[in-house]
């Protein structure tokens, strides 16, 4: 009788542990769903809206693209873009992360990237995911993993000089510098996301060069002439026929419209800016884009658009990391350009 009474008593502690274990793991849950409740497209329209600084540059990718980035990245270019956001002088950093950087491309749905210049030698780069990131599973995963470290408004990076913020809304928000109390606000990144007509804009991958950029500031253009525009957008639009997995040699469409303040300046300026496109199509060449010197511009209202380009998802990687390269160094960063 003592033995049957001694096993009931400890059937019923085995049983009671692991209904607390149970409870507990369900608690875990209910706080993550809680926590991944947003809607996704309110994360998607709030992509540029948490931005910290005003980008000269500014670029949105979706989930295809991300693809087929994350395929494209070969060892020469993240050791490129681990040296671009590393604290040391000379460079050095520890190990890639490739297993973070290939989930965090995985789970995202779209990647608004913002980049600007204060006269330093590296920009100033920030970057939100938006997608399948709940805040409470997404926090304990940086917590646990070895290449983070928690800090005041987040977790740095122990291998570079990059900063993630508190993660909420199903945003993962990076900067290349650490965050302040209060964060800074500025709604720079989203109106020009809008004025710029990428928020509503079909193509997997948009980049946005404003006219006030550095990188505009650069362009072999006339001395001393000033042209009336706003901004050179690229949209990069995937080929249907493209492998549906991600891919490096997946192709896209490139297109370039000049944006200019409206449609009488651009008839106006119409010669210039048949010139001007020479300039700017043979600096962009020398980054990588297969720009035809036939490839002229043709205005169409207040733009003018470029014949398409074809380019595959490396090459426009590639061209990418070159343009928005180390502003201190000759030429891209080393190493971006792959064998591929």
């Amino acid at each position: 009788m003592k033995t049957s009474f001694y096993n009931d008593t400890a059937l019923r502690k085995t049983l009671m542990a692991k209904l607390g274990t149970l409870s507990v793991l369900s608690t875990v849950f209910l706080l993550a769903i809680a926590c991944a409740s947003i809607p996704r497209e309110v994360s998607l329209a709030r992509l540029f809206d948490h931005f910290e600084k005003a980008p000269h540059v500014l670029v949105r990718a979706k989930s295809t693209f991300l693809r087929d980035m994350a395929a494209s990245f070969d060892y020469s270019t993240l050791e490129s873009i681990m040296t671009a956001v590393s604290a040391t002088k000379n460079g050095a950093h520890g190990p890639v992360d490739r297993n973070r950087l290939d989930k965090t491309l995985t789970r995202a749905d779209a990647l608004g990237v913002g980049i600007s210049w204060n006269g330093t030698q590296n920009p100033a780069v920030e970057m939100v995911f938006a997608g399948n990131f709940p805040s409470l599973l997404t926090s304990l995963s940086f917590s646990f993993d070895s290449n983070w470290e928690r800090i005041a408004g987040g977790y740095a990076a122990k291998n570079g000089r990059l900063y993630l913020r508190e993660p909420s809304d199903g945003q993962l928000h990076f900067a290349t510098w650490a965050a302040q109390n209060p964060p800074p606000t500025s709604d720079a990144a989203a109106s020009m996301a809008r004025r710029s007509g990428m928020v509503g804009s079909n193509a997997d991958m948009v980049v946005y060069l404003d006219a006030q950029s550095t990188l505009v500031s650069q362009l072999p253009i006339l001395e001393g002439v000033t042209f009336p525009f706003d901004g050179i957008l690229l949209s990069a639009t995937r080929d249907a026929l493209s492998p549906a997995k991600g891919s490096p040699d997946a192709r896209y469409s490139i297109v370039f419209q000049i944006q200019m303040k409206d449609e009488q300046t651009a008839r106006t300026y119409k010669p210039i800016m048949k010139f001007m496109w020479v300039l700017v199509s043979s600096r962009l060449s020398a980054a990588g884009i297969p720009i035809s010197p036939d490839n002229s511009i043709e205005q169409h209202g207040a733009l003018f658009l470029s014949q398409p380009i074809a380019m595959s998802a490396q090459q426009i990687v590639d061209a990418v990391l070159g343009l928005v390269s180390n502003r201190g160094s000759s030429g891209p960063l080393q190493g971006s350009q792959s064998s591929r």
